[in-house]
């Protein structure tokens, strides 16, 4: 956990100068974070209206309301994202114009800059995540933050060899003695697959308390399908983190 932290706060430091440039850079992360909150509401909706609460009656209409609403508002999410990623595009050209790198330096520190708010929109989006798991069954959610904590170590351990693996192969690049970019591409994918498959051997073990406890009746059906999706959400990031942490690396060295 500390390498992450340590590395993250170095990159935003240095790609981002100002004091403005990084709270609009934290204000985007945040909207990613509300954007996932807003879509467990969006998934418990739709549990309501494929699973109404027991005693109550709902007209045909009632239903066509709320599947309105349902549509509007996870249209609504895919417009915000839409949104967030051209307006970051804005940020980052702002904050590095002027900057004395080469062609190749700045196309590096777009490259890291990239990176850095991908990992850290999902990170933010695993804790609202989290915290909601916690208001649907606290139970679970702290079986979710558990396996969150490990994962974050695995993460840290995969990030800290990435960046030994991408100077080693800086460093025989500039000692002409390059390595071929299979060799490259290879070392990345593996390392990130690995730290994948790892994280997902931490969802597979939230799933099974998952199913444990709506079987022994701790949660209830709409609850235990909101938390199903919101598991499988936390696993797709985990597996976008992974990876993204492996071209962080990349980019983090080559912009030195």
């Amino acid at each position: 956990m500390i390498t992450l932290v340590l590395q993250f706060r170095s990159a935003m430091a240095d790609l981002f100068r100002t004091r403005r440039d990084r709270f609009i850079v934290a204000g985007l992360v945040s909207i990613g974070a509300l954007v996932s909150a807003a879509e467990l509401l969006s998934a418990q909706l739709f549990s309501n209206i494929i699973i109404p609460d027991t005693g109550v009656t709902r007209t045909t209409n009632d239903t066509i309301v709320l599947a309105a609403v349902f549509l509007v508002v996870f249209g609504g999410l895919r417009v915000i994202n839409y949104g967030q990623s051209l307006y970051r595009v804005n940020v980052f050209e702002k904050a590095f114009h002027g900057n004395s790198a080469s062609r190749a330096g700045e196309s590096w520190r777009w490259a890291t800059a990239m990176e850095l708010t991908s990992i850290l929109t999902m990170g933010a989006r695993i804790v609202v995540i989290g915290a909601a798991l916690f208001f649907l069954s606290p139970g679970f959610g702290l079986a979710n933050l558990i396996i969150a904590l490990g994962v974050i170590q695995v993460f840290g351990i995969s990030l800290r060899r990435q960046f030994v693996t991408q100077q080693g192969f800086r460093d025989q690049q500039q000692a002409k003695e390059p390595v071929s970019s299979a060799d490259k591409v290879r070392a990345r994918i593996k390392a990130g697959e690995l730290a994948s498959l790892i994280a997902s051997v931490g969802v597979m073990i939230l799933m099974a308390a998952l199913i444990a406890l709506t079987v022994l009746g701790d949660i209830a059906a709409g609850a235990a399908l909101v938390s199903f999706l919101a598991v499988r959400m936390i696993g797709q990031m985990y597996s976008g983190i992974a990876s993204g942490l492996m071209r962080f690396a990349r980019a983090r060295v080559n912009s030195d």
